[in-house]
């Protein structure tokens, strides 16, 4: 387990590095076309259930993100049982969520 363990992370870091050097193509790749998807971006308005709506997603972000990059992975968990399926020999993602927490006290939401 320890192999397909590694195997699914492979698969989200190859996600996360796809997404910040803007391919698309790569980044529809890894996601599933045998099950259904639910992905959650960083903003509320973030869901997508079908690939249609990622690919549209990415071409928005691609439009208004010219410089992405990842900071350190803290807190990072991949479950291949559930967060990824298996189609072939490449594990793809069907659900996950994005998040970009910043530390305490370094921004505030308006009343």
């Amino acid at each position: 387990m320890a192999n397909e363990k590694q195997a699914a992370l492979d698969t989200v870091n190859d996600f996360l590095d796809s997404y910040s050097q803007r391919n698309i193509e790569r980044c529809m790749s890894l996601i599933s076309v045998s099950r259904s998807i639910l992905l959650f971006g960083t903003n509320e308005n973030e869901v997508f259930k079908t690939r249609d709506d990622v690919r549209s997603a990415f071409k928005r972000d691609f439009k208004s993100m010219t410089n992405i990059r990842w900071g350190e992975h803290r807190q990072f968990h991949a479950e291949a049982l559930s967060t990824l399926t298996r189609e072939g020999e490449q594990w793809k993602i069907c659900s996950g969520m994005a998040s970009v927490p910043s530390v305490a006290g370094t921004y505030s939401f308006s009343k």
